[in-house]
């Protein structure tokens, strides 16, 4: 329920030590004589809707605070903090999702207090008021897009920091880190951070336990002395630039490793090569490097949940040891150079929930044991050599199904309209028959591609009705993330559970170690890949290069989130339903090389989001629609290959040609049905043509005896086989 803040009750409670609104639903500015709670040493607001400056709130009037707690709100927060420069006594300010304002006029000045815990998202600069900070116990400076050199001097000057979020800022320069004993969390990604990691980092921070140093331009080699982290568990050095052999020097023995995270970089050589601690691993992400060889057999003592293999150059057939690893529910090997079958054995991963084996040279078909796998919800098996059909998935809990770019044969099956399928990606196969109406039973499906393949028959009028359910896209990363809460104790001095509010009020302890998995679809004419949560915002169906014949269902109209829709290269007749017009959201039409008929529905002028637009060799007639809106933005070639099609932007003006009439009940009939060849027009050019003929070639023999005595033979021969042709058959 919204709450108005205006309800002044609160203020007669003046030696009121904590208060706790949080949580709620007020609106409003604070109420001025919530200054006079003079003895407040707590207050805590979060995740309320409150609004107002909080240098004129009554806030800057509260000297006894400690504990300003106002994330998740609609404050307007200075970044001077200068209205709170005489509150002696705080300690924790956590204003995650304000509105940070800059002062560009605002003086410096020295703070009385001297925080323990600042957490600020958007800030946009450094808080001034940090150079004379010495307490932290917790900093977040997060999403603020700070520029210049990472701020080395402010881990110099806090040696009791236990948790450090730099994340998402401009930071670049090298790292001069100072020896912090008590650190045990570090988020410094997303920034522009260069050089190389400092080869004693183990003893600089002795007692890490959780790292993410992603997205920044770090290179060279990983130091060893990582393995002196005796509680490291999570470390993340993904997307930069670093190289040479994987040490297992990170994980020796006595080890709390349990999640790696190398992911794009430029790593090289044999995964693990000599022998370590892996037992703990839960989560391996090795995509995006450069690691060659068989794909390491000690793997298999690790209790993994994730292993992440793809875009390397590792080689030999998949192991069947894999199938031992009960715990993994998402295995990745794709873009590699793996060949042979899949392994039987894998059926025993009765837990796996995704699979990518994608573009390599398996072949084979896959195992029907795999029906055994009900929990499997992404597969992702194109660009192999796989043959056969794919009824072994029909038992499962399929939500993306990519076949593409194989040798799959048959029919589409029925039983994936059963599923709640979102995304069916089964280009570039030997499919044949038509497409089953049972699939429009598939409400859910967002992202459809049965492209390049042998199917024939109509377009089921069916079809309308996919897409019609709001799809919840479960986000299945390739692993669980994992929750950081926190080691610090805060407010034990409070009733009220500020350690709580602290970590609730944004996911400052929370660190996301997600990989996604997308999809491949065609679209204006070029291939996206559609990865993670932007898959629920892209719909489109492809039925291109078939072999599909009838007219176009009216009731694709009914497709109205579709974005794009591609039936080129079929054999598809009619006209174009003018309720194409309905397809409000749709950014790129292709029906060129069909046979259609007919003009092109004026109403399709309405259709204001279109892109691409192609209705290209067909045999349409009738002047182009009028160039306005975005079909003023195409060109020729979306409408060359139709004879009988003239306007602009083709090169053929409507009063040059004569149209041929749709049908007698069509929209456009009025025209007089007279046809566009004029006979008699057409007989005078023939014989003036035949006349010009025969005139030259009487020209041309007089003149050249040679070709003379040439046509003379041929005549001559002719005449003689006609002759014993004739004969013979008398």
């Amino acid at each position: 329920m919204v709450r108005n803040s205006e309800d002044k009750s609160l203020c007669d409670l003046k030696y009121l030590e904590e208060l706790s609104l949080s949580r709620n639903s007020f609106i409003g500015t604070l109420p001025t004589c919530l200054g006079n709670l003079t003895y407040l040493r707590v207050i805590d607001l979060t995740q309320n809707q409150f609004t107002g400056n909080v240098a004129s709130s009554p806030l800057s009037r509260l000297l006894s605070l400690e504990y300003l707690l106002i994330a998740n709100n609609n404050f307007e927060i200075p970044i001077s903090f200068a209205s709170f420069g005489n509150h002696s006594k705080l300690k924790f300010v956590i204003a995650d999702y304000n509105s940070v304002i800059v002062q560009t006029t605002a003086k410096s000045w020295i703070p009385k207090f001297q925080l323990e815990a600042l957490s600020l998202f958007n800030c946009s600069q450094m808080p001034n008021f940090l150079h004379y900070q010495h307490h932290l116990r917790l900093l977040r400076l997060s999403r603020c897009n700070i520029g210049g050199d990472f701020p080395n001097w402010l881990l110099e000057n806090n040696s009791r920091l236990g948790e450090v979020y730099l994340d998402g800022n401009a930071f670049a320069g090298s790292l001069q880190l100072p020896f912090l004993p008590n650190l045990k969390a570090l988020d410094i990604s997303n920034n522009k951070i260069q050089g190389q990691l400092p080869p004693d980092i183990g003893s600089i921070f002795p007692n890490l336990v959780i790292s993410t140093m992603s997205n920044n331009m770090l290179e060279g080699l990983l130091p060893s002395s990582f393995a002196d982290m005796k509680n490291l568990e999570c470390l993340d050095l993904s997307y930069n630039k670093l190289n040479g052999e994987l040490a297992i020097g990170l994980a020796r023995e006595g080890s709390k490793l349990y999640l790696l995270r190398l992911s794009n970089n430029k790593l090289k050589g044999e995964i693990f090569p000599v022998s370590g601690n892996i037992n703990n691993f839960q989560y391996l992400y090795l995509d995006g490097n450069n690691f060659s060889g068989p794909i390491p057999q000690k793997l298999s003592t690790a209790p993994l949940q994730t292993l992440d293999l793809s875009y390397n150059n590792l080689s030999g057939d998949i192991p069947a040891w894999l199938g031992n690893i009960s715990s993994l529910t998402s295995l990745a090997l794709s873009k590699n150079h793996l060949k042979g079958h899949i392994p039987p054995d894998n059926c025993r991963l009765e837990g796996l929930e995704v699979l990518d084996l994608s573009d390599n040279s398996l072949v084979g078909v896959i195992p029907a044991c795999f029906s055994a796998i009900r929990e499997l919800k992404r597969v992702y098996l194109s660009k192999n050599k796989l043959q056969g059909e794919f009824n072994m998935f029909s038992n499962s809990d399929l939500k993306v199904l990519d076949l593409r770019y194989n040798n799959f044969s048959g029919s589409i099956p029925k039983w994936l309209g059963s599923l709640g399928i979102t995304t069916l990606l089964l280009k570039g196969n030997h499919l044949q028959g038509s497409i089953p109406t049972e699939l429009c039973r598939a409400s859910e499906l967002r992202i459809m591609d049965l492209s390049h393949n042998n199917l024939s028959g109509p377009i089921p009028h069916c079809v309308g009705n996919i897409m019609q359910q709001e799809s919840i896209i479960e986000e299945y990363p390739y692993s669980t993330s994992f929750g950081y809460q926190g080691f610090q104790t805060f407010g034990g001095d409070t009733m009220i559970d500020v350690e709580s509010s602290i970590k609730s009020s944004s996911p400052i302890m929370f660190l996301d170690c997600y990989a996604w998995v997308g999809a491949e679809f065609m679209t204006k004419h070029n291939t996206y890949s559609y990865e993670g949560s932007i898959v629920d915002y892209m719909s489109g169906i492809d039925l291109s290069c078939n072999q599909l014949s009838g007219e176009l269902p009216k009731e694709l109209s009914n497709l109205t989130q579709i974005r794009a829709l591609n039936l080129s290269y079929n054999h598809i007749t009619g006209t174009i339903p003018s309720e194409f017009s309905n397809l409000q959201n749709i950014e790129s039409l292709d029906l060129s090389y069909n046979n259609m008929i007919g003009r092109i529905p004026a109403q399709l002028l309405e259709l204001t989001t279109l892109a691409v637009f192609s209705v290209a060799h067909n045999n349409l007639t009738g002047s182009t629609p009028q160039r306005a809106a975005q079909f003023a933005t195409f060109n020729e070639s979306s409408y060359e290959g139709n004879p009988f099609h003239c306007g602009l932007p083709l090169h053929i003006s409507c009063m040059e040609t004569k149209e041929i009439p749709i049908s007698p009940l069509g929209p456009d009939c009025c025209e007089d049905d007279t046809g566009f060849l004029d006979i008699e027009s057409f007989y005078i050019s023939f014989l003036v043509a035949y006349a010009n003929v025969v005139l030259v070639m009487v020209v041309v023999l007089s003149v050249n005896p040679y070709w003379r005595n040439i046509w003379f033979y041929y005549v001559e021969s002719f005449m003689y086989s006609c002759y014993y042709f004739f004969a013979s058959k008398m």
